[in-house]
């Protein structure tokens, strides 16, 4: 599935919620590109990844990962698409190391040489309790099952919720290291810190109640005389 010209589409693609409406959404992103997600709660944001996972099978249009519609994937998308979540799902009584050995059971590219370079890249423990890490070591492990089997798409739900700075940006770094190694690949990540969006983002789509307002490069934001954080704000607050 992965190569030079993979991409993912939405086509007219609208989801309705009783009190909530994504408007038809047309978009495209392609291999190589990292494209940040932004918006207010309730935006439409989670239910964009969702759909890209392959988990939110009700909706209208069209979810297409190389021209194929993604309901004609399952259940195999899964092992074209990884997703960390914003809190990890875990058996507390297991270790990092049994973690990610019954993870690499369900995914057919897991590669054990590179989960424990990430591993000891991101100075794991391995031999911790889930139950007893930190919340930034849980976010370390999370990018990790997201990412030792090299998905051709990878999924970042608020990857550095409640993580200090520092922690912040050395998860980031581990991020754009481990994509730039392959151009190939494509990353979409949504949050809420719009600080995030500069350190990894080369493109920017701001969602506001439901409708894509704004679709553009981070260089062409970076232009204002201002900083990216404040254009930012200001298109998510209507200024």
């Amino acid at each position: 599935m992965i190569s030079e010209d993979f991409s993912v589409e939405l086509r007219s693609f609208s989801v309705k919620y009783p009190l909530f409406e994504l408007e038809p959404l047309d978009l495209r992103l392609a291999a190589g590109e990292r494209v940040a997600l932004v918006g207010p709660n309730g935006a439409g944001k989670t239910t964009i990844l969702r759909a890209l996972a392959g988990r939110l099978p009700q909706y209208e249009g069209e979810v297409l990962f190389g021209g194929t519609e993604a309901r004609a994937l399952l259940p195999g998308l899964r092992n074209h698409v990884g997703v960390m979540p914003e809190q990890i799902l875990r058996y507390d009584w297991m270790t990092v190391r049994q973690h990610f050995a019954f993870l690499a059971q369900f995914f057919a590219g897991w590669d054990r040489t590179y989960e424990a370079d990430l591993t000891r890249k991101l100075e794991i423990p391995e031999n911790a309790l889930l139950g007893n890490l930190s919340g930034g070591t849980r976010a370390k492990v999370a990018f990790v099952s997201a990412e030792a089997f090299r998905p051709p798409l990878l999924l970042l739900d608020e990857p550095t919720a409640g993580l200090d700075p520092v922690m912040r940006r050395h998860l980031i770094d581990a991020v754009v290291e481990s994509l730039d190694s392959d151009r190939r690949r494509l990353v979409l990540f949504s949050t809420h810190i719009l600080e995030d969006v500069g350190w990894l983002a080369e493109r920017v789509l701001v969602l506001r109640s439901g409708r894509l307002v704004k679709d553009r490069p981070v260089l062409d934001l970076c232009a204002a005389r201002a900083p990216l954080s404040e254009v930012l704000f200001r298109l998510l607050s209507d200024e």
